[in-house]
């Protein structure tokens, strides 16, 4: 028994030292360093445990044994510059690997004499050898294909193509894209390595991405792309809901919002193969009534059938991360008004109490002095005078480094002819506020076999939880972090908010250092608690049918499903009238998306110059969402946070929606030639949210699409320098907006958050519309593709222009018909732009090569039909800013009140005070919230084992407003509002003449709190409106892998170590943080209004990588 378990043990550890995996050229797995926790040792040893386990019950496991017939060495070189090639594959006539060229482009191989093998990699023509004895120093020469657009894509429907027959622009991204510089939230990676996508982005440590592909065409901000994971369209995981309470301009004193993100969020970018960026409506044609945005295709890591020995990989990462950028704050004068020339706590010998009041127009700090100020060991004023000083910022004081860590491991093998893939993760992130942030873990199991020649199945299932004890809440009022910063004052030290209870009085009264206004940032972030639990399962099983060699069967089913539960705790004298003793509040949400489907897929070669391609399917799709609140406001006793300690009525906030799509769909695809290709698809769709009884139309949709590829490069002659040359073009039509139930028929909803007995309702106000119709999105895209100079220089270019109509709006009504709106199909926007990608190779050695890379994009739409002459999509705090939709106007036209100005275009000052003047009477254009455009460039260096890549990314042309800096700025808080506090200030603009003439303004305002707020302040929102240009450092990343010979001696498969940072520096002329913000609004997050952003955050992190 003890020579079996030592036989085993070692046969084990033989497996785990001669694992190999195959890689493309120059694509090692870029990685970077971390910690490996005693989490990962732990892995360690369970997994090795149980395979010692298995393998001692059963000798069953597959076992890579090889022939010792012959022996062979040599390497692999370019048939052109003679480079040695590493990660060149090396197959027997089986398809089984037997070997992969090392750094150096070097191999040995054992085989079965007369063995024909051969050596592949994308970008080169495959060449086979056939060795009938051993040989040493055998030099195989290999070229580049013509096109290196033979790699196989996924499209919709998780159909495969080569990337050279599309007829549309995709983008693909590999795993090192996600990994090389790791996010908390890996969807920030796509930022300026997609030309056309748009993140649209909220702060906080669940952060979420709103993704936007080639701009927005939708009045109602249902722009978002279609998520899709393994082929599963992943609705309830990319799905945020909105929190419990009011907006994020909380005045109102309900509960403010906190992001909870959404379970995309947390894939653990380890187990991400790739990602598919379908950019436009021509490529996620066949989505259909979800495919009107693009779609963002992700595949997950699988196993592979032909590894048989057990691999595991161990990955460890640890990052830091700060506040990268944030306002230009003063630090010259105190707390006051009116530039009063002293400080007093409360009424003192020194004159009245200057304390009551949030601004900063006080004494200045220069001329010194003692005041009677507040005491943090008596929790009141002092005693006695202390010295008058400036503390530290408020941002540096309270604001720490975070710090997140992640550990994970696979482990990837075959078991009795089924390849099995496991990986676990964990992860915590300890955010750069106090007593906030996350943990998350994820697990993940993918499997395929052929039970017969003909009949193969394979399956992938991930579940996930995440937990956090607080998230932050966003917004302007007394529950925001970022409106104690507004208010925070520089002669208070911020050390004094620690200890926030009134003596006698914990739990019940906090101590107001400066006015009733701001709580203290740590009440805020310890009793201001928001909670979160989420557990999820996305998986899909699917069987694959071969009944001949041309017609084949597929038959799938999926599920994503996630449950939530949240709690919000508000203390006792918490800001705002609702919670003077208190709120709990629980909300339990349940979500899934059920599909069913079956593909049949007939490939036929009519002649040797003629392919046709044939794909017919069907789908049965359900969606389920509910929400249940529960809202205690009001706890008998402070601290206890449980639904029974409620002091008044529960109250019931119920949300509930099902729908379900019926779909039958075909593609046909035509090749000539290998050089022209024809695809055309169409897809019917039956939805529950559009069918009703009454309809008189069509109760289904069709969607139809064509496109055509034609490689130039194969068909004429090219120069020499011309390498690859293809245009496309597509046509398509499809819909959006059609998965909102509840919009063809009456509704009524309980009346008061049922607070009334048996279940009162309410009367709809809305009135229904029974033949409502989807968006409908029709696109001409046309594109071309070229590579240069041996496939050293490459382009992509992309124009498109389209049109989306059906516009699902409501429209006010007249109140005599019973109902305030009624739903209408009424809007058109027409919608265009262009992309161009460049990559190319600078310089290329032996052990030296220099790669450029980048994006750029242009998109513009206008508004050509509307139910009325303008819509208000959205709507500021302050000034009258609003988003409008006007007859010829642009999405996202931001308007408000502004400045009165003189015919030349200055603003015109009062004659007397010297103060701006604000033009009352109308709503005045102050630009575009979104940009017009946007680029990206990167650089890349290799040399011998080393690796260094960076990239910046830009965006130029959008304005927005920005209500941190209008309420510092009126409040004295910024270094812009220094000029003039000692002898007045004479602003940049005219003065109007008795006679109606202008003059340059001449006129001093010596009273300049009251100046900066007629520049500044809420009653105009010109004063407080920036452009939102930016260039950004994104990203940069150093990465070590280690020589094979030196980790061969450690008896590992592979080492690298990694250094990387993310957002490292911003150049913008933005006041506040950071100038790419969104701000929640519900379940959306929307530009163009920034309402107490979170700060956003630099990191820097360590990556390691082990492979066994």
């Amino acid at each position: 028994m003890n020579k079996t378990f030592t036989h085993h043990v070692a046969l084990l550890w033989h497996n785990l030292r001669i694992e190999g995996k195959v890689k493309e050229k120059y694509d090692k797995k870029k990685s970077s360093s971390g910690l490996i926790l005693s989490g990962i040792l732990l892995f360690r040893i369970l997994f090795l445990g149980t395979a010692i386990l298995t393998l001692s019950s059963s000798n069953t496991f597959a076992q890579g044994t090889v022939s010792q017939n012959i022996l062979v060495k040599g390497k692999v070189v370019d048939d052109v510059d003679g480079l040695n090639l590493p990660g060149i594959t090396i197959m027997d006539n089986t398809k089984k690997v037997v070997g992969v060229t090392n750094e150096k482009g070097e191999f040995t191989i054992s085989i079965s004499k007369g063995t024909t093998v051969s050596f592949t990699m994308i970008g080169y023509t495959t060449l086979t050898r056939t060795f009938s004895e051993s040989q040493n120093n055998v030099v195989i020469r290999i070229k580049e294909s013509s096109s290196q657009l033979n790699e196989v894509v996924v499209t919709a429907l998780g159909i495969k193509r080569e990337e050279k027959a599309l007829g549309y622009a995709i983008t693909k991204l590999d795993s090192s894209t996600f990994t090389n510089a790791v996010s908390s939230n890996w969807t920030d990676a796509l930022s300026g390595k997609v030309a056309g996508l748009n993140l649209v982005r909220n702060g906080g440590p669940a952060g979420s991405n709103k993704i936007i592909l080639r701009g927005e065409n939708n009045l109602t901000g249902d722009n978002e792309a279609l998520i899709v994971i393994d082929g599963v369209v992943a609705s309830s995981s990319s799905r945020r809901t909105a929190a419990s309470g009011g907006g994020v301009y909380g005045t109102s004193g309900d509960i403010m919002p906190a992001d909870f993100g959404s379970a995309l969020n947390d894939l653990n970018p380890d187990d991400i193969e790739n990602v598919t960026v379908l950019k436009g409506p021509g490529a996620s044609a066949l989505y259909g009534q979800r495919g009107a945005n693009g779609a963002i295709i992700i595949t997950t890591k699988s196993a592979n059938k032909n590894k048989k020995t057990l691999g595991i990989t161990f990955t460890s990462n640890t990052s830091w991360e700060q506040v990268n950028r944030q306002p230009d704050i003063q630090q010259e004068y105190g707390q006051g008004q009116f530039g009063v020339s002293y400080f007093s706590y409360g009424g003192t010998e020194d004159g009245s109490s200057t304390n009551g009041t949030s601004s900063s127009w006080g004494a200045p700090f220069s001329a010194g002095g003692n005041y009677f100020q507040y005491d943090p060991a008596l929790k009141g004023r002092g005693l006695t005078r202390t010295p008058w000083v400036a503390y530290e910022n408020p941002i540096n004081s309270f604001f720490r480094t975070g710090l997140e860590t992640s550990n994970a491991v696979s482990l990837d093998g075959t078991y009795k002819n089924v390849a099995l893939r496991f990986s676990a993760s964990h992860g915590s992130n300890d955010w750069i506020v106090p007593n906030t942030g996350l943990e998350r873990t994820s697990v993940t199991l993918a499997g395929n076999t052929n039970l017969s020649k003909k009949l193969s199945l394979n399956f992938k299932v991930a579940y996930n939880n995440r937990h956090s004890d607080n998230l932050p809440a966003t917004g302007y009022g007394n529950q925001s972090l970022m409106y104690w910063f507004m208010f925070a004052q520089p002669n208070v030290n911020t050390d004094w908010y620690r200890d926030y209870w009134v003596p006698g009085m914990e739990g019940r009264q906090f101590v107001n250092i400066t006015t009733t206004n701001p709580e203290s940032p740590y009440a805020i972030s310890e009793q201001y608690l928001n909670t979160q639990r989420r557990n999820g399962v996305l998986g899909n099983l699917q069987a694959n049918y071969k009944f001949t060699d041309e017609l084949s069967l597929s038959v799938r089913s999926s599920i994503d499903y996630n449950k939530e539960q949240r709690e919000t705790l508000r203390p006792w004298d918490a800001a705002g009238n609702k919670f003077a003793q208190g709120s709990y509040r629980v909300t339990d949400i349940n979500s899934y998306e059920i599909n069913t489907d079956f593909l049949l897929k007939y490939d036929k070669k009519i002649s040797n110059d003629f392919k046709v391609s044939v794909t017919a399917g069907g789908s049965m799709m359900r969606n389920h969402y509910g929400k249940g609140e529960m809202r205690a406001d009001g706890l008998k006793i402070p601290g206890i946070y449980r639904l029974e300690n409620n002091a008044n009525p529960l109250i019931a906030v119920p949300d509930t929606s099902n729908y379900r799509i019926n779909s039958f769909y075909g593609a046909m695809s035509f090749t000539y030639k290998n050089y022209l290709f024809l695809d055309l698809t169409g897809r019917q769709d039956w939805s529950s949210t559009l069918a009703t009884p009454t309809r008189t139309d069509n109760v289904g949709f069709f969607y139809p699409s064509a496109s055509l590829s034609f490689v130039a490069s194969d068909f004429w002659k090219m120069p020499k320098v011309v390498n690859f040359a293809k245009v496309r073009a597509s046509l398509s039509q499809v819909g959006s907006g059609g998965t909102t139930p509840y919009r063809t028929a009456y509704n009524y909803v309980l009346a008061a958050n049922g607070i009334y007995p048996d279940s009162a309702m309410t009367n709809p106000n809305v009135l229904p519309n029974p033949n409502l119709k989807p968006l409908k999105t029709t696109t001409v895209e046309l594109g071309a593709e070229f590579r240069l100079f041996k496939n050293r220089l490459n382009f992509d270019v992309a124009v498109y222009a389209g049109n989306t109509k059906n516009q699902i709006l409501n429209r006010l009504v007249d109140r005599a018909s019973g109902y305030n709106v009624a739903v209408f199909n009424v809007g058109r926007v027409d919608n265009k732009g262009i992309e161009l990608a460049v990559n190319g190779t600078l310089l290329k050695t032996r052990d030296f090569k220099w790669t450029l890379n980048g994006t750029f994009t242009a998109n513009r739409n206008k508004i050509k039909e509307l139910a009325d002459s303008s819509v208000v999509l959205r709507t500021g705090a302050l000034g009258g800013g609003q988003v409008v939709a006007n007859i010829n106007g642009s999405m996202g036209d931001l308007y408000g009140r502004g400045f009165l100005r003189s015919p030349d275009g200055q603003i015109v000052y009062d004659a007397v005070t010297g103060y701006a003047k604000s033009n009352t009477t109308d709503l005045l254009y102050l630009g575009n919230t979104m940009p017009k455009f946007r680029f990206s460039f990167g650089s890349g260096f290799t040399y011998k084992q080393f690796n260094l890549n960076a990239l910046f990314d830009a965006q130029l042309g959008a304005v927005g407003h920005s209500l941190t800096f209008s309420r510092m700025a009126a409040l004295g808080k910024l270094k812009i509002t220094l000029p003039g506090r000692y002898n007045g200030v004479i602003g940049d603009g005219v003065v109007q003449n008795p006679d109606g003439s202008y003059r340059k303004n001449d006129v001093t305002a010596t009273n300049f709190e009251s100046y900066y707020n007629s520049l500044y302040g809420s009653d105009q929102a010109e004063g407080s409106v920036f452009r939102t240009d930016y260039l950004k450092f994104r990203e940069a990343n150093l990465n070590y892998v280690f020589k094979s010979s030196f980790v061969k001696k450690l008896n590992l498969n592979k080492i690298s170590v990694g250094f990387y940072g993310r957002n490292l520096f911003i150049w913008s002329p933005w006041p506040a943080f950071d100038p790419e913000f969104g701000t929640l609004a519900g379940s959306d997050i929307v530009q163009g209004f920034e309402t107490g952003q979170l700060p956003s955050t630099r990191t820097y992190g360590v990556r390691l990588v082990v492979g066994l």
